[in-house]
């Protein structure tokens, strides 16, 4: 299936098959992306998990044209931003996730990651209260913000 048919509750996360976790808080975010996204097919096997916990798995991403309108490209360029396209996903179902899978996942990224939360050596106290309010999360969608994801548009 196509993006636009997958019918998504926003926010979706996206966990990638090396342990990082992306954020889409729209649709619109969802389906741009930057050239090294594109070119290296960084979302290819990203399981994408809608707030419903709903699944997909990213089987091939295609480019249907610009996200920017000309004007906004050319004004991109001109201050060295990277050219934003509008991108389609082809989708397949996978079964749902419940709220502590995700949890789980999202506590395998901190692990797998901890400098990118501001645990550089074993004497910063910091992943393990994030750790703590990742498993107290009530919702998918608090884990974005919780977690402060990027959707990696601007790559």
């Amino acid at each position: 299936m196509k993006t636009a048919q997958a019918g998504f509750r926003f926010p979706v996360v996206g966990f990638t098959p090396d342990l990082e976790m992306w954020a889409f808080q729209d649709l619109d975010t969802l389906t741009s992306c930057g050239p090294e996204t594109l070119r290296d097919n960084l979302q290819i096997g990203m399981e994408l998990v809608d707030a419903d916990g709903r699944r997909w798995i990213v089987r091939s991403v295609t480019r249907t044209g610009r996200a920017e309108s000309v004007l906004k490209s050319l004004l991109s360029m001109l201050l060295f931003a990277k050219p934003q396209s509008r991108i389609e996903h082809e989708l397949d179902a996978l079964e749902p996730l419940s709220l502590d899978e995700v949890k789980a996942r999202a506590c395998a990224m901190l692990e797998a990651f901890p400098e990118d939360y501001g645990q550089y050596d074993e004497s910063d106290n910091v992943l393990a209260p994030l750790l703590a309010e990742v498993r107290r999360a009530k919702d998918i969608a608090s884990l974005p913000e919780l977690l402060g994801l990027d959707s990696f548009k601007a790559y």
